[in-house]
Formats: C-alpha cells, structure tokens, sequence
C-alpha cells in the first residue's frame, strides 16, 4: 500500500508539471502567433508620421512605417555584433537620429560586413548631421522580446537593448528604435535593410503537444507500475 500511494504521488506530481510545461508552452504560442498576425496587418498599412506616434498605442505603432525628418548625428554611432548576412558575420549600425521635434531616436541603418580581421574595423557609409527625411519600420521593444518567443524565460531577467545603447552613450532616448528603409539622400540608403523579424510561429505548439504526450507516458507507467505490483503480489499468494 505504502508502495502505491508513493507511485501514485509521484506519477501525479509528473503528470502536474507536464500540464504546466504544456499551459505554459501554448500561451507562448498564442503570443507569438497574435504578434506575427499584427507584423503582417501592420507592415501594409500607411504610413504615420512622428506625430501619430505619441497618439497610438504600442501596437498600432510597432512594424508601420514612420515618415521622419531631423538630422542623424554621427558622432553618436554603435555597431550591433552578431549580425549576419547570407552567412557572413558582420555588424548592424545604429546611428542617433533627432527630429525636427527635438526627440532623439536610435536608427538601425542596417547590416556592414565586418573587417578581414579583429583589428579592422567594418566599412560605414557616413552620415552628417545636415536635415534629411528618413522612412523607417517603428520597432517597440517589448513586443520584440514577444515575437521572439524565447523557449526558456528567467523571471525577473528584463535586459533592455534600448537601456544598453543610451548607457554607452550616455543619452537618453525615446523607447522607440527604427529600421531605416530609404532616406532623400540616397547615399544614406542601407546596402542591406534590417529584415523584419521571421513571422514563424516557433516550435512552441510542437512543444506543448510532447508536454502531453509526457503525460500520457507518465499515466502509462503509473499503469504498467501498478499492474507488476499487483501481479507479483497475486503470486506471492
């Protein structure tokens, strides 16, 4: 008896956690699923200008194009490692852009390929800080970390990217961030654009299904378990 109740207690504290992992794995899903739809709803409608910006809420905002006009200032400049680009390592380049409204964002101009080695430094197409016009993709932070739907999240590990880049700058910014697409200086357009994110839903629903499937496995050896016993017990007799 005693035998029993440990196997049963255990099998239900296995059968517990499978539950939780497969509840948990789903509601990943369904956050990255809703933001991959609003990527494809967003991306196709007009375009805002700065103004719009401060109007709509974060999801209204976040993958729509933004007409900017304002000024790059080149001396506030960041290279971004581990881009790569059809399989070479480069840098992503993130220049400080200010608006004719005084408002300072940060604006990816896209992938450069890195230097032939540690010690030469990656080719940039330079900016000044004269008035230019930019479109660019609107970028918000959170929903990034959503639809990249990381398998694993550490409670109470919140890294801001955004943080990080006015930390080595020492600036402050607004808490959005651009992909610039063109600007009316052509020189100024990026040979390779910063890719919209990929709009896959991930392995999370796979996931959730073999969280299940565990279930099913755990409930089939509590079974086969407690069928030896009670055959080994019958012939004990």
């Amino acid at each position: 008896m005693r035998r029993f109740i440990a196997v049963t207690t255990l099998a239900i504290a296995l059968m517990y956690g499978c539950a939780q992992g497969a509840l948990w794995q789903f509601d990943r899903y369904q956050v990255r699923h809703a933001n991959n739809e609003l990527i494809r709803l967003n991306v196709s409608l007009p375009e805002l200008n700065e103004a719009d910006l401060s109007k709509l809420p974060s999801s209204d905002i976040a993958f729509r194009k933004v007409n900017l006009s304002g000024s790059f200032q080149p001396h506030h400049e960041i290279l971004i490692r581990n881009r790569y680009h059809e399989g070479k390592y480069g840098f992503g380049v993130l220049t400080l852009f200010v608006s004719e409204t005084g408002k300072k964002y940060w604006v990816d101009r896209g992938w450069v390929i890195a230097g032939k080695d540690a010690q030469t430094p990656p080719v940039i197409r330079p900016v000044t800080n004269d008035p230019i016009h930019i479109t660019a993709y609107a970028r918000i932070e959170n929903l990034e970390s959503q639809v990249r739907g990381s398998l694993i999240a550490l409670p109470g590990k919140s890294s801001s990217q955004l943080q990080t880049w006015n930390a080595q700058q020492s600036i402050q910014t607004e808490p959005i961030y651009f992909d610039l697409i063109s600007a009316n200086i052509e020189s100024y357009n990026p040979a390779v654009p910063t890719p919209l994110p990929e709009l896959s839903d991930g392995p999370h629903l796979a996931y959730t299904f073999q969280w299940i499937l565990f279930i099913f496995l755990v409930a089939l050896a509590w079974f086969l378990v407690i069928r030896e016993d009670k055959r080994s017990q019958a012939e004990k007799l």
